[in-house]
């Protein structure tokens, strides 16, 4: 892909705006005299297919002097916008992740373009958008930011475990050190003439980031956000076009955008799911800027307060640099190490529920909780069976004391029956953050009981007393730092069936533990095992490469790369054609293994879907660009 217009030239290659993976290449167009001096690569167009009558929209994505094609070429309709808005780095990295993914290279750029906006434009072409905000103002970079800054510009990856504790910002605010650390890097590297970006889990992420920037002087950010108006995302996308270095921070389509000079890619907390795409063709952010870092020669920093599976096989084989310096972290003490046989009360260790008395008299206290609503569970009053939607065979629970719904689609549950003993009774089972909250305030009467879960949300606590119950994830920064940080629910988290649940747990308890004031410290109210000892012993190094290791044994991912295919069964007998020769039934060829066919499930996990199956094919990480091509091959 090439920049500049198209005079001289008579033909255009053109990516079409679809989904349709027999349509995922170039198509060749002629370009009318009247707009020879006008198209550019990147620009978008209206150009007609399969009839002159009928338009699509497509990205030009280069010139040429003649096309393959024997017949008469189509000529382009129209120029629909004059910004070029796909740089011919995003365009690679694009198609280079769709191949890798067996996918489409329209639905990347889906996710790297916002929809156009035509006032918006309008305003940038002709210099009138708004003001971004206030001048930035010269970074001090001491002599350790300079330092990363020059790893990151000469390509270095590495992984870095973040310190423990909240920081105080010039302008008041507290946010996550490991905001403030990310800060001064991208900044070190805007420093040296380069762009940087910061790619983040979520909105309260993005704005602990924003707060350290702009109190290091750094206002003109541009922020990608999910939660922006089209307007406001299509302007700051606009921004990042723009020929000059930018630091750059959003959600996982952040990864994708346009940055000049490309000096760096940032990744806070990439194990967290949310920066998995749930859009075809389901490329992780992490992945994404691996590919990116490889293409452009830009650094790649991930950094955790625990590394993810992903890393730690990067960190082992050698392609990623861990840091040598251990950080600073939480005091982790384990309630069983102070209680005696009977001093349980429920959920909460006698010794726990000493530390939050105490403590919640000095400060805030945090109380991590599994699960939100007030009852995960509800199960039949006369046998026990655990309650099913009669909709969609989802699992109910009670959202309020007698209101009980499916997790899943949220359908009443009344009327209701058993399907076993036809009890109509339903009864609660387990406790989720709600009920605790009213556990807690009959429990500790004295304390100032507060709640965040996902519908009752809290970005910020103040510095006051108080007992903060969350969930996981939705654990506001205390002013300070918290007195204490209790972990309920270990074994019901470790239950969790899943392949990253032990993983999952030290992450969300890290994360926790982390925001705890430094003379404060973190209890484990119950658990066991492995995860839970690494975790209070702070050995979690050790586990995470026992956990690989394991992995590696199982051929579990991230040991193996893994591609699922649905179908029906003529469709799917036809990918496992398409890799048999490489080894998918013969054992001698090392590299490839099948799973299935098996009749393929709905969303429930329950009921199967009539003539659709399911074949999971592993394989290793050499094999595959050849698996990739060959499944996609299957589509088209």
């Amino acid at each position: 892909m090439t920049a500049e217009g198209a005079a001289g030239r008579r033909v255009a290659r053109i990516l079409l705006d679809t989904s349709l993976p027999q349509l995922d290449h170039l198509f060749d167009y002629a370009i009318p005299g009247e707009l020879a001096d006008e198209i550019r690569a990147g620009q978008r167009v209206r150009v007609p297919f399969r009839s002159q009558n009928r338009k699509s929209f497509g990205t030009v994505i280069e010139f040429t002097e003649q096309s393959d094609f024997g017949g008469e070429l189509a000529q382009i309709a129209e120029i629909v916008s004059p910004l070029p808005t796909l740089t011919p780095e995003v365009w690679r990295l694009a198609r280079a992740v769709a191949d890798r993914a067996a996918g489409s290279a329209g639905d990347i750029l889906r996710l790297a373009i916002p929809t156009r906006q035509v006032r918006v434009e309008k305003q940038h072409l002709a210099g009138t958008a708004p003001d971004p905000g206030e001048q930035d103002t010269p970074f001090e970079a001491e002599e350790s930011d300079t330092e990363l800054a020059g790893l990151l510009t000469g390509g270095a990856r590495l992984a870095i475990d973040a310190s423990h504790g909240p920081v105080r910002l010039g302008t008041g605010e507290w946010v996550g050190g490991w905001s403030l650390q990310l800060a001064r890097a991208a900044l070190a590297v805007h420093a040296e003439g380069r762009s940087a970006i910061v790619v983040l889990p979520d909105y309260r992420d993005l704005d602990q980031l924003r707060d350290a920037l702009a109190s290091l002087g750094h206002a003109g950010v541009v922020r990608l956000d999910a939660r922006q108006s089209k307007g406001e995302r299509y302007a700051a996308f606009l921004r990042a076009l723009d020929p000059e270095p930018r630091i750059i921070i959003g959600n996982r389509s952040a990864v994708y955008a346009p940055a000049h000079e490309l000096g760096a890619i940032l990744i806070w907390d990439d194990g967290d799911p949310v920066l998995a795409e749930p859009l075809s063709p389901y490329v992780h952010a992490r992945d994404a800027a691996l590919v990116r870092a490889g293409q452009s020669g830009a650094g790649l920093l991930f950094a955790a307060h625990s590394r993810s599976a992903e890393v730690q096989r990067l960190v082992e084989i050698g392609y990623v640099q861990a840091q040598r310096h251990p950080p600073r972290r939480t005091r982790v003490v384990h309630a069983d190490a102070s209680m005696t046989p009977d001093a349980f009360a429920g959920r909460v260790p006698e010794f726990a529920a000493r530390i939050i008395r105490q403590e919640s008299r000095r400060g805030p206290v945090l109380v991590q909780v599994a699960t939100p609503g007030y009852a995960p569970v509800a199960v039949c009053a006369s046998c026990g069976d655990a309650a099913r939607c009669r909709a969609c065979a989802g699992p109910i629970g009670f959202r309020s004391a007698g209101v009980a719904a499916c997790r899943w689609c949220g359908e009443p549950a009344r009327p209701w029956q058993c399907g076993t003993c036809d009890g109509t009774v339903l009864t609660e089972r387990g406790m989720g953050s709600q009920r605790t909250v009213e556990q807690f305030e009959r429990q500790f009467s004295d304390a100032r009981v507060l709640l965040s879960d996902g519908e009752h949300p809290r970005e910020r606590v103040d510095a006051r007393p108080a007992l903060v119950v969350a969930t996981r994830g939705a654990e506001p920064i205390a002013a300070g730092g918290y007195r204490a940080v209790v972990l309920l629910d270990a074994e019901r988290l470790l239950g969790i069936e899943s392949l990253r649940a032990a993983e999952d747990c030290l992450r969300w308890w890290e994360n926790a533990a982390a925001l705890a004031a430094p003379d404060g410290q973190c209890v484990m109210a119950s658990g066991g095992g492995p995860t839970v000892q690494a975790f209070v012993t702070g050995r979690t190094e050790e586990w995470r490469s026992a956990e690989l290791h394991d992995r590696h044994a199982l051929r579990y991912p991230p040991a193996v790369r893994v591609a699922s295919v649905t179908g029906g069964a003529a469709e799917v007998e036809r990918a496992l054609a398409s890799i048999r020769d490489l080894g998918a039934q013969d054992p001698a060829v090392p590299g490839i293994d099948v799973l299935g066919p098996v009749p393929a499930r709905g969303p429930s996990g329950y009921e199967q879907v009539p003539g659709i199956v399911r074949l999971i094919v592993r394989f290793d990480y050499g094999l595959g660009a050849e698996i990739a091509r060959r499944l996609r091959g299957v589509l088209v």
